[in-house]
Parts: structure tokens; sequence; C-alpha cells
């Protein structure tokens, strides 16, 4: 076994480890031991193979002849379109599907043989739900040897338990995306995921000349909350906090747990003007919750700033601006 899983030490599955790929592939691999693929994706009708099993290698060629080629690169026109017509399905739907094919083929020795597979196909996707890759099992339907022997027979059982076992592991992906971005008391992002899509948001900003600003606010005398009544206390307030700000922003704007009780709002194509609209919103909601006040700080993007800490680094200064002048109240430079 540990020689047929040499090609699992690819750079490709060390990189897609990070987001359950691995799981994945050795979890299938368990229960589908051939006709195993792994395909990049490169943009709509690009895809390129990144590793296959040997079993595979018998229908396409050796392994140095086609990893790293194209899918149109290594099949006849005919099979190819409709195999990147439902690699490009898989992709948009974002969930596995299965499809079936048949065709002839050149065989490692220069023999033509005809085949029929069934294909289950996983999209592997990024922690910002992007599919980056697909994961294909390929099961041959009829024998390749002969186009006139007769089928094989079918393993509902073992079709069964691949479906059951892709679907859990589907759902244990989405579960894992959600763990590695949210944060787990508030389910707002955390903080580092808050920062790669400010990061992203900074960029765009700057390409296509739009404006953006930052909100950072954090929960009045949240110290004494804690001190007088326990830290479970402090936790109901910073829930209460994220639930008011999930409900009060617009769609658009991004909400994260900076830290502790400190909350960051990314504001995507707004004015200065339009940030401090929406933080007045949110310290008025709050304020007549009689629960808990907020003070709150606002920075815009300026044509000097080259890294996102620059504006969150104003809205911060802001945001101590606010405190010291009184609390439950909003700062904004002039």
């Amino acid at each position: 076994m540990q020689q047929n899983l040499s090609w699992m030490t690819t750079d490709v599955l060390s990189r897609l480890s990070a987001n359950a790929g691995m799981l994945l592939i050795r979890s299938l691999w368990e229960y589908c031991p051939e006709h195993m693929f792994i395909v990049r994706v490169e943009g709509p009708g690009n895809y390129v193979i990144e590793a296959m099993n040997p079993t595979q290698q018998t229908m396409l060629g050796d392994e140095r002849s086609c990893v790293g080629k194209r899918i149109d690169q290594l099949m006849p026109a005919p099979l190819c379109q409709g195999i990147i017509a439902n690699f490009a399905r898989c992709v948009e739907s974002a969930s596995p599907i299965r499809y079936e094919e048949s065709s002839s083929y050149l065989d490692q020795h220069g023999d033509y043989r005809d085949g029929h597979w069934q294909t289950l196909l996983v999209p592997i996707s990024d922690q910002n739900g992007r599919v980056t890759h697909l994961f294909g099992v390929s099961r041959e339907l009829l024998p390749v040897a002969s186009p006139f022997a007769s089928p094989r027979p079918e393993s509902p059982e073992l079709e069964r338990r691949v479906m059951e076992r892709t679907a859990e592991l589907v759902a244990a992906n989405q579960k894992l995306a959600i763990l590695a971005t949210r944060d787990h008391l508030t389910e707002t992002y955390n903080r580092r995921h808050l920062l790669e899509l400010a990061d992203i948001e900074l960029r765009r900003a700057f390409r296509y000349d739009l404006s953006l600003c930052l909100m950072m606010l954090d929960i009045d005398h949240f110290k004494e909350i804690n001190d007088t009544c326990g830290h479970q206390a402090g936790d109901r307030a910073i829930r209460i906090l994220a639930r008011t700000l999930m409900a009060t922003v617009r769609e658009c704007d991004l909400v994260g747990r900076y830290g502790g009780d400190e909350f960051l709002i990314l504001m995507p194509e707004t004015t200065p003007e339009g940030a401090r609209e929406i933080a007045e919103r949110v310290r008025r909601t709050l304020e007549q919750s009689g629960q808990i006040t907020v003070s709150i700080g606002i920075a815009s993007l300026e044509p000097d700033d080259r890294f996102i800490d620059d504006p969150i680094h104003r809205a911060d200064t802001m945001l101590l601006q606010a405190k010291r002048n009184g609390r439950n109240r909003i700062e904004c430079p002039a």
C-alpha cells in the first residue's frame, strides 16, 4: 500500500491539507483504491492535471507525460469537451457531481481500447470558498480490454458508502472552513480572516479608486462588567454587541472581532459621512437597548496608505479619543 500512496507526496496535497483536502483524499482513497486524480482549476475551461494514481496512468499514460498538462492536451476533442463541461458544472455548483463517459483511447502499449466510466467529481475549496481543485474517482463500467464483454457487476454497497462518506466530508470541510474563519463566541469573522478580507478590500479600493472606511468600537466600562458580574456577563455583553452589529450594518459591510470586546467593521465604497451614519445607528440602537453602550472611532482610506494597518491605527486612535471625551460617542477626523 505504501508504494501506491507515493503519488500523495506531491506539493499540491501538502497545500490542500490546510483546508481538509488531504482528509477528503485519504478517506476516499480508503474506499476507492484506484482510478483517482486531482485537477487544478486555472480558469474557465482550463484544467491542469496535478496528480493521479497508478491505475489512472494506465488510461492516460505515465505520470511524467501527464502531470502539468491541460485536459485538452491529453484527450481527443469529443471526449475532452464533455469532460470539461462536467468539470465546469462541478466548479459552478461547488458540490460533488457524477457523470458517465465513453470513448476509445490509446493505452500505454499503443493499443486502442474502448471504455465506459462513471466518475465522481468532488470540488476542493480554499478558505474563501473558491474552488481551486477537483478530486476525481472513476469507476470502470465495462472492461477496457473488450467492448463486447459483459459489464462488471455493480456494487451498490460500495457506491452508497462512497456517496455517504463524500457527503460527510463535504459537510466536515464546510465546518472546518467556518472554524477557520469565524470567532467561536460571536460567529463574526475572527481577526485573522477579517484582516485577510481587509487587505483584499484595500487593494480593490486603490485599483478602482473607491472609498473605504473602517469603524473600530468597544464596550464602555467592559472591565467593570467582568469584575462586578463575572466573565459570563462579559461574554454575554460581547454577544449582544455582535448581534446588534450584524443586524444593524449593511449586508456589504464586513464585521469581525478584533480582540476582547473590540470589533472592527470594514465599510467598502463608503464615505466618512456614510460611515458616521452607520456608526450612529449602531450607537443609538445599543443605547436604547439599555444593556450596553459603545465608543466608536472611524477612519477612511488615504492616498498614502500602503497597508491595512494604516487606517486601522487611525481608527483605533479615534476610538481612544472617544473614550477620553466621555464614552458612548463617535469620533471621526474632520
